[in-house]
């Protein structure tokens, strides 16, 4: 699971996490998406998006099931950032994992994550991309 040794944010989801992969039965799914949400912070869009990535990426592998909810996050970013080709997502996700210094450290898990299967859920990436675009179109 995530070494993260800061912010306080980062430290607490890495110990949520140790917990979700030991215990996972303990946990429900509304204190999954509760625990990773409450790790992001403010920043600007795009770096929220490589930290987001980060943050969601080993929940996604613990929960798959949750990942249409959590890739929301950094989609939502990426909207707000002013991306407007859903083409481009995956591609965004990818390069975070494979970033020489990146915002955020990615985890192992995460990493595996991001390179195996997120390069394979193009076509939901792209439905939440469209879903996120417009739900900020009719926001403005």
């Amino acid at each position: 699971m995530p070494t993260w040794t800061s912010p306080p944010q980062l430290v607490a989801l890495a110990a949520f996490y140790e917990q979700a992969q030991a215990h996972p039965e303990t946990l429900s799914d509304a204190a999954f998406v509760e625990n990773v949400k409450a790790a992001h912070w403010p920043t600007n869009c795009w770096s929220y998006v490589e930290a987001s990535f980060a943050i969601i990426a080993p929940a996604c592998l613990l929960r798959p099931h949750l990942t249409a909810e959590l890739i929301a996050m950094p989609i939502d970013a990426m909207v707000a950032g002013g991306l407007d080709d859903a083409g481009q997502v995956i591609a965004i996700g990818l390069a975070c994992a494979t970033r020489d210094a990146p915002y955020v450290a990615v985890s192992e898990e995460g990493r595996r994550w991001l390179t195996q299967v997120w390069p394979g859920l193009g076509e939901l990436a792209e439905a939440v991309f469209q879903a996120r675009l417009q739900a900020a179109l009719e926001e403005d």
